[in-house]
C-alpha cells in the first residue's frame, strides 16, 4: 500500500478516531509541491479547503491550464484528488501560501489546519528549477541558505497568526528547512512546535549538529528515510532515524510514493549498507575538501548552467544543451574538474 492507497482506505477515519501519524505527515509534506499560486491565499487572506483546491485544479486541467510538468508532481495531484473525496482530509483548511523563486533561492510553504486547531507547516522540497538545485549545492558550504532564512521568518509569522500548537515538516530539502526554521527561531516560537519532520531531507554540518541550539530542539525532530536513502543521509544528523521499506531501488526510493505502508504505519526496515557507504563517502569528501574549494567548484558548475541557459532540470533533456554543458565543464580549471569528478564518484 502506498500514500494514495492509504488515503482511499483510511480516509473515512477522522483524526479523533485515528490520531495524526507519520503517514499523515508525509502526505502533508507533499502538498507544498503543487502549483497553488492564485488558489491558496497568502497571509491575511481567506483559507480554502482541500476539497475546493482539488476542484480548482481539476478545472485548470480541463482547460489545459494545469502547470504540472514532473511525473512526481502528477502523483501529488492524484493524491490531493483522493484527499478531496476523503472525510479525513477534504475539509482541512489550506492557507498562508508563499512561493519565492529567484537566481539564488527556491522556497515554498503553506499551512494546513487540523480539526484540533493544530497547524502543520509544509515546506516545499527542491523543484525542477536550477535555482533550487543551486541552493541545495550551497548547503555543502553555507548556513543558513536563503530558503532556511525564509523558513524561519515564515514560522515566526505563523506563530503570530496562530496561537495553537505547530508541527513543521517537509520532504527532501523541505525536511532540512523545516528543521532550520525551528533551529533559527526564538525560544518562544520553539515552545509552540510539538514536532519537526524531516522526510528524507539532508542534514547539517557537523558543527551545527553539536551546537547547543540544535540539541535544544533535537528531541522534537523525527527523521524518516527509506532503506537505501541517499539524499536523507547527506551531511550529518543527531537524532534517531526511522527507516522504512520502499518498493523501489537506490535514488528512486527518495520518492515517498514508493514507501511501503501496512495498516496505518510505514513498514519498518534497516538502513542498507549502500546507504551507509554513500553517506560515509560524501561526508568524507566534504570534510576533506576545503570550504572555499567546494564553493568555487559549485559556483563554476552553475556558471556553466547559466552560460548554456539551463534554467530548469527539463533542459537537461535537450541534447544540444547537454552537449554544451559537457563541453563547458571540460573548460573549467583542473581543480574544479577534479572536485566535480570526485563528487560524482562518491555516488557511483
Amino acid at each position: 500500500m502506498n500514500l494514495i492507497h492509504y488515503v482511499k482506505q483510511y480516509g473515512k477515519s477522522s483524526f479523533s478516531e485515528m490520531a495524526f501519524n507519520d503517514i499523515d505527515n508525509v502526505i502533508f509534506s507533499q502538498l507544498s509541491y503543487l502549483p497553488l499560486a492564485g488558489i491558496v491565499g497568502g497571509f491575511h487572506e481567506e483559507a480554502i479547503t482541500i476539497e475546493e483546491v482539488a476542484k480548482i485544479l481539476i478545472r485548470h486541467e480541463k482547460k489545459n491550464q494545469l502547470n504540472i510538468k514532473s511525473y512526481f508532481c502528477k502523483k501529488i495531484y492524484r493524491l490531493i484528488k483522493e484527499m478531496a473525496k476523503a472525510p479525513r482530509y477534504q475539509h482541512l483548511s489550506l492557507s498562508n501560501y508563499v512561493q519565492v523563486i529567484n537566481h539564488d533561492c527556491q522556497f515554498g510553504a503553506l499551512s494546513i489546519q487540523l480539526p484540533d486547531h493544530t497547524i502543520y507547516v509544509s515546506y516545499e522540497g527542491t523543484d525542477t528549477t536550477i535555482s533550487g538545485w543551486r541552493e541545495d549545492a550551497c548547503m555543502t558550504y553555507q548556513y543558513p541558505v536563503p530558503a532556511q532564512v525564509l523558513a524561519s521568518q515564515y514560522l515566526r509569522k505563523i506563530y503570530r497568526f496562530f496561537g495553537d500548537k505547530i508541527r513543521v515538516g517537509g520532504h527532501s530539502k523541505g525536511g532540512n528547512i523545516a528543521v532550520a526554521s525551528v533551529l533559527e527561531s526564538p525560544f518562544y516560537v520553539q515552545r509552540k512546535v510539538i514536532a519537526i519532520y524531516n522526510n528524507d531531507g539532508p542534514g547539517f554540518a557537523e558543527s551545527i549538529i553539536h551546537s547547543r541550539k540544535y540539541k535544544r530542539i533535537q528531541s522534537k525532530i523525527h527523521k524518516i528515510v527509506p532503506r537505501e536513502s541517499i539524499i536523507g543521509m547527506f551531511l550529518y544528523y543527531g537524532e534517531d532515524i526511522s527507516v522504512v521499506k520502499s518498493s523501489s531501488k537506490r535514488i528512486f526510493q527518495h520518492d515517498p510514493f514508493h514507501w511501503c505502508i501496512e495498516g496505518n504505519a510505514f513498514k519498518e526496515a534497516q538502513l542498507s549498507e549502500y546507504s551507509k557507504k554513500v553517506s560515509s563517502k560524501t561526508n568524507a569528501w566534504l570534510d576533506n575538501i576545503k570550504k572555499r574549494d567546494c564553493q568555487k567548484c559549485m559556483e563554476d558548475l552553475f556558471q556553466v548552467f547559466d552560460y548554456v541557459e539551463v534554467y530548469d532540470t527539463h533542459d537537461f533533456f535537450s541534447i544540444g544543451k547537454s552537449v554544451k554543458v559537457v563541453q563547458n565543464v571540460k573548460s573549467l580549471d583542473e581543480d574544479s574538474r577534479k572536485n566535480l569528478w570526485d563528487a560524482i564518484k562518491t555516488l557511483v
